[in-house]
């Protein structure tokens, strides 16, 4: 039988560390969303110049931010999105604002009628063999 006391001490211990676990997640989870707050905010005391566009968009890896100049073609901003992203070069790639999807690329941004801030999505559309 004196084999089962360490077994029941060992048992606790796991115990304790998953309870650890769980809480120490918890408080990241806590932690990222104040860190987004934060920025969110900072983003929102910044002014932007006349003509900038502050960009958050949605890609297959997560958000990008970035702040643009209106006259930017789409394109590059496509371009400039999958190269921080690090996403597939042979993959192409559409930025959508809404329903819209924002073609022909050769268009600037505040041709699509995009001032201040917006939200867009980029989207994979097909892959290039």
């Amino acid at each position: 039988m004196e084999s089962s006391e360490p077994l029941k001490q060992a048992e606790g211990h796991l115990a304790r560390a998953v309870a650890d676990l769980k809480t120490a997640e918890a408080a990241e989870r806590t932690a990222e969303h104040e860190v987004e707050e934060a920025l969110q905010e900072v983003r929102e005391a910044e002014p932007l110049k006349p003509h900038e566009i502050f960009l958050e968009v949605a890609t297959p890896k997560g958000v990008f931010e970035g702040i643009f100049h209106d006259s930017t073609k789409v394109s590059a901003v496509i371009e400039i999105i999958v190269n921080k992203k690090d996403l597939n070069k042979k993959d192409t790639f559409e930025l959508v604002h809404g329903e819209k999807v924002l073609q022909p690329t050769d268009h600037t941004l505040e041709s699509f009628g995009l001032k201040c801030k917006a939200k867009l999505e980029l989207v994979a559309t097909g892959s290039g063999v």
